[in-house]
């Protein structure tokens, strides 16, 4: 009697299965009594056009092997500890142990002596192929066509040369299911037993789990060497664990040296990394200062308990330097310098003469004092100073020394320590000044400062340090300040607002921005620059009037370039055609050009006098202009009934 288990026939008869075995080979016959699977892999290998009577297995070049083995290096490393496990359980039973890749070439064969001996008969050693398609139905070759655990017992082999043997093979998958390899168990085929399938099914399984470990490794090996932080790993007595490259560069000690110091070492007086592994506390942003080799190192730390169990059985403390710190701040919070000297339109000689001033004050490192109204672009000589400068790739910090609230000045500009006052962030915070360490601060509106606050700021430039509020100690920088106001600074130093000494220590190189009344030749450079940069966002093409302009050129511009902008800006939107006119500017701008008008024909000896027609035309368009063609209200401040405007609108051709 005989029945299925897992694909393996138990108590098969090897007589009639060597029957059934000839009937295929001479006759095409199908015997019942052979399982599907060996009949179908059967009918492979007629197809292969196999010989029979073969059944040697195909061995590569050496190359070619040593390629083979090098390619499947951590696959043969993961499964040897297990086939010498499986062979200690076999050995003297004459049994073989094999390792294939997924194309079911031999990476690794273990085996008793005779059992050896009896497989390099027929090729079964590394390099050699074993696919059906090579030497016919074996448990190697059918495995790895059906992807499914298989055992081939006598004749069930399709080669005669293979009818002593008894072959059970489990295919190997990675993590994603992917076949990479398969196990084998081989030996004589009196001695088969349905278990050693299991042994071999367990072996692969074995080989999988330690694959996806290993895998899992490298993954996290590698995303902990690529943090850019720091990290230590200790144990539940505090000794170090494990360290990454990160750690070795903020310390500047190599991995042995870090592995063999003690924790108390690197973290002097550390009780919060103790705390944590007392009771399991977690500490985040923490301000502290390591010791190694006698030099200071300023980190920001975070601390982590690892538990198991619900017991603490070490600590994770990670730490990045206050320098990296401070580089993530200004990447998030900084101002950004995008703008250079070639963005400063001007046709004027004297913007010329200071873009080539500031371009000379650029390469040194003196502090800069920018003067001019506000909307002549200040700022944007700062941040061209800058990016012509030699710290061009540090931070550029921008303040507005007018919009800071006078009781968080300071913090601001120079931060503050942990618990320095109610209300303080109880990591600390780095002031403006820190951040800009390396680079440049722009103190915009400096004539807003408190007088108390210029006294701090003429101690920062004095001494090239700062001290946070509840600090212990002065911190070094390297900062070059550009300063801008739109204040007359002496005159403040009269009226005792201003602190005579910081405007001298500010103002060792002076800029002076002209306002754009004084540069009317650069009105219409700088409008059909607005309007390029419009037309390039919107994708459109629109253009300018010679009305318009010419409006434009009368205006006084008390707003500047800034205003400028914002007019052209308006009349491009508002403007549903190409051509943009002076009907889409507002009435200040419109009644500012028919005063001077009026005023140089009324006044001008050379003009002739208006008549009063013409005078009444412009009063009523001026009207109609303010009130935005609101005929009640128009008819009302002029002193006239509705029908009588009406008829002066029609008589004039005004426009409403």
């Amino acid at each position: 009697m005989s029945c299925e288990y897992g694909g393996i026939r138990l108590g098969m008869d090897l007589h009639r299965t060597k029957e059934a075995w000839k009937k295929f080979i001479y006759n095409d016959s199908i015997d019942n009594y052979i399982r599907q699977v060996i009949t179908d892999s059967w009918r492979r290998c007629k197809k292969y056009s196999v010989d029979y009577s073969g059944g040697l297995g195909k061995r590569l070049s050496k190359e070619l092997i040593n390629d083979k083995l090098k390619e499947n290096e951590e696959l043969r490393a993961i499964a040897r500890p297990i086939m010498k496990n499986l062979y200690n359980i076999v050995k003297g039973s004459g049994t073989s142990i094999i390792l294939t890749d997924k194309e079911g070439y031999l990476l690794d064969v273990i085996g008793d002596k005779e059992i050896m001996e009896r497989a390099n008969e027929l090729n079964f050693l590394v390099g050699a192929l074993w696919t059906e398609e090579a030497v016919g139905t074996n448990a190697i070759g059918t495995a790895l066509v059906i992807d499914s655990p298989v055992q081939t017992i006598g004749a069930e082999h399709y080669c005669e040369k293979h009818h002593s043997w008894s072959c059970s093979a489990a295919i190997i998958h990675d993590e994603n299911n992917n076949i990479i390899g398969c196990l084998d168990m081989s030996g004589n085929y009196k001695s088969a037993h349905p278990h050693t399938l299991g042994m071999v099914l367990t072996g692969a399984c074995s080989i999988e789990k330690q694959w996806e470990l290993s895998v899992y490794n490298k993954l996290m090996n590698t995303s902990f060497e690529s943090m850019s932080e720091g990290i230590i790993i200790t144990d539940e007595k505090l000794k170090i664990l494990k360290t990454n490259r990160a750690a070795e560069n903020i310390l500047k000690l190599t991995e042995c040296e870090i592995m063999h110091m003690d924790i108390e070492t690197i973290f002097k007086d550390a009780k919060f990394i103790k705390n944590t592994l007392k009771m399991g506390k977690h500490y985040y942003a923490i301000d502290y200062n390591l010791y190694i080799k006698n030099k200071q190192i300023r980190c920001i730390l975070n601390t982590v308990p690892i538990k198991s169990q619900e017991k603490i059985t070490g600590v994770v403390i990670t730490f990045k330097d206050e320098e990296y710190a401070h580089k993530v701040a200004n990447k998030l919070f900084a101002s950004k310098s995008s703008y250079d000297f070639a963005d400063i339109k001007t046709n004027n000689r004297d913007m010329k003469l200071m873009i080539e001033y500031g371009k000379k004050a650029a390469y040194s490192d003196c502090n800069i004092l920018i003067e001019g109204p506000s909307g002549t672009g200040k700022e944007l000589f700062a941040q061209s100073i800058h990016n012509y400068s030699r710290r061009w790739n540090k931070p550029f910090v921008a303040v507005n020394c007018a919009s800071l609230p006078s009781q968080l000045i300071e913090s601001e500009l120079f931060g503050y320590e942990k618990g320095a006052f109610t209300g303080a962030l109880k990591e600390g915070h780095p002031g403006k000044f820190e951040l800009a360490d390396g680079g440049t601060i722009f103190l915009d509106e400096i004539g807003e400062l408190p007088l108390d606050m210029q006294a701090k700021l003429l101690r920062v430039l004095d001494n090239k340090t700062v001290m946070r509020i509840g600090g212990k100690y002065e911190k070094q920088l390297n900062v070059r300040i550009v300063a801008a106001t739109n204040r007359n600074l002496k005159e403040e130093i009269k009226k005792k607002n201003f602190r005579q000494d910081l405007y001298y220590r500010l103002n060792v190189m002076n800029i002076k921005t002209t306002p754009l009344k004084e540069r009317k030749e650069d009105i219409e450079l700088l409008t059909a620059h607005f309007i390029r940069k419009l037309n390039k966002k919107n994708t459109l093409n629109k253009r300018y009037s010679e009305n318009y302009m010419e409006r434009l050129k009368i205006y006084n511009w008390p707003g500047n370039v800034r205003e400028l902008q914002n007019v052209v800006q308006r009349s491009y939107y508002l403007c549903e055609e190409d051509l943009i006119t002076e009907k889409y500017l507002s009435e200040d701008i419109l009644m500012n050009g028919i005063s001077i008008n009026c005023d140089k024909k009324i006044y001008n000896s050379e003009c002739e006098i208006l008549t009063l027609d013409e005078m009444e035309k412009m009063n009523i368009q001026r009207a109609l202009n303010k009130f935005e063609g609101n005929i009640l209200a128009v008819s009302k401040i002029l002193g006239i009934s509705r029908a009588t405007l009406y008829r002066k609108i029609r008589k004039y051709n005004l426009e409403v």
